[in-house]
């Protein structure tokens, strides 16, 4: 935990009335990943061998595409051929660019892949196509865990139009751990409901888009606390100033407060406190 002291003007605050502290929202992250027919792909985001982590992210912001282990099957790709891959094949790293989110509130989000040449490697259909995310399931949720968020509405955009459309998506129990990362699934071939009822509308030509909308984050956050106002300070019992009843009072009672407050900060040193989490 991160601690942040907030000098003179909170303490000011804090003497003059009430200061709400409020607890910081989590940030997390979410990631299209998705694997060819041909087995060409994006893993999940903490993929032990092609993940985030990995490389500097060289992987994992590519498209791994496979060559037979065969620099020249791509010619045009020759040059981002890698015949080291960490599983120890050789394939090609192929520039792409993502559309990664960052996920602070519920709302609704999208992430996407372009600029990249689908029909590389004669692909017209997913094993794979998914959205990893960073966000923890909760330990304590039954026998097969539970993601701390709900995921809902979601769309998969194919060159820009909705293919498919699914309210409810499955959400990867990471095979019945009790902790790990969500991942909702919208295609698998290896997984029986996602093999007859998965994705397998159209294929991109030009660009590929995964929406959802996340629910039950903000009921994740800490509540706000507010500081109890310091009753001490003596009240102001100056007699009112005479003056002329027609001209506009511009008394506002400002340099009052703030003489007060100032007196009060110099007195107790008071220091506000606001924690703040990773």
């Amino acid at each position: 935990m991160k601690m942040k002291r907030f000098i003179g003007a909170a303490a000011a605050m804090a003497v003059a009335g009430t200061l709400t502290v409020g607890a910081a929202a989590e940030t997390y992250n979410a990631y299209i990943g998705f694997q060819t027919a041909p087995y060409s792909f994006r893993n999940s985001f903490d993929d032990a061998s092609y993940g985030k982590d990995v490389a500097d992210g060289k992987y994992f912001n590519s498209v791994i595409v496979w060559g037979g282990n065969d620099p020249e099957t791509f010619p045009q790709y020759e040059d981002k051929f890698d015949d080291d891959m960490p599983d120890g094949s050789g394939g090609y790293v192929i520039p792409a660019t993502y559309t990664d989110v960052q996920i602070d509130k519920d709302g609704t989000y999208k992430v996407g892949i372009t600029d990249f040449d689908w029909a590389l490697d004669s692909a017209s259909a997913f094993n794979l196509l998914f959205v990893s995310t960073d966000i923890p399931f909760n330990k304590d949720a039954g026998e097969d865990g539970e993601s701390i968020a709900k995921f809902s509405d979601c769309k998969i955009i194919v060159d820009g139009t909705v293919t498919s459309e699914v309210a409810d998506p499955i959400i990867d129990t990471e095979d019945g751990k009790k902790s790990g990362h969500t991942k909702v699934l919208f295609a698998n071939i290896w997984n029986d409901a996602l093999k007859k009822d998965g994705y397998n509308g159209a294929y991109p030509t030009k660009s590929l888009e995964i929406e959802f909308t996340v629910s039950g984050l903000d009921a994740q956050q800490p509540a706000d606390t507010t500081a109890p106002a310091d009753t001490t300070a003596p009240a102001d019992t100056t007699a009112p100033t005479a003056g002329d009843s027609t001209k506009p009072n511009t008394n506002t009672g400002v340099e009052g407060v703030a003489a007060v407050a100032g007196v009060a900060l110099l007195a107790t040193g008071a220091v506000v406190v606001a924690k703040k989490r990773k």
